[in-house]
């Protein structure tokens, strides 16, 4: 019997020093741990994006060839999705161009909707950041892509932490 009040203790304490790290592995629903695959699409182009000359499709195919080379598996039809936003006005005197460009990672997620009372499945946040940029609008696309490329590193750096994971070479 006195052999149990000393062992409980000891034992009580060795568990909970031994589940956070067993738990650092584990993936999670609201952040990188455990992401190996993600689609990359964008947000709908409002008219002003297009008078900026943003072009939608080459910032995508920019951030899959980004997020590739630093060992991103591209999947279009993943649990983890990448959104690129753009919103955009241009002025009309000048015809100079201002955006914000944020890009965004989701993850899809079950959880319990307690007024639903069952089990839903959507997406949840787990990286978003945004930048503001003013140019000419025959040189906005450029500041968009070069915007859109450290909003990428950021993520990446952060995917790579949550993973353990190196970085590619050319980083």
């Amino acid at each position: 019997m006195v052999m149990c009040r000393f062992m409980a203790p000891v034992v009580c304490l060795w568990m909970l020093g031994a589940s956070p790290g067993a738990a650092q592995g584990v993936a999670s629903d609201t952040d990188f741990r455990g992401v190996t695959r993600i689609a990359v699409t964008a947000s709908p182009m409002a008219v002003e994006s297009v008078d900026c000359n943003i072009d939608g499709s080459l910032l995508t195919h920019d951030l899959e060839h980004q997020f590739g080379a630093d060992g991103l598996v591209i999947d279009q039809s993943p649990d983890t999705v990448a959104v690129v936003t753009v919103l955009s006005a241009r002025e009309g005197g000048s015809g100079s161009c201002t955006s914000a460009i944020m890009l965004g990672a989701y993850k899809k997620a079950s959880f319990f909707d307690s007024q639903a009372q069952w089990l839903r499945t959507g997406y949840v946040v787990i990286w978003q950041s945004g930048l503001i940029f003013t140019s000419p609008a025959d040189a906005h696309l450029g500041l968009a892509r070069e915007s859109l490329s450290r909003l990428a590193k950021s993520m990446l750096r952060d995917w790579r932490s949550a993973n353990n994971a190196k970085p590619a070479a050319s980083q």
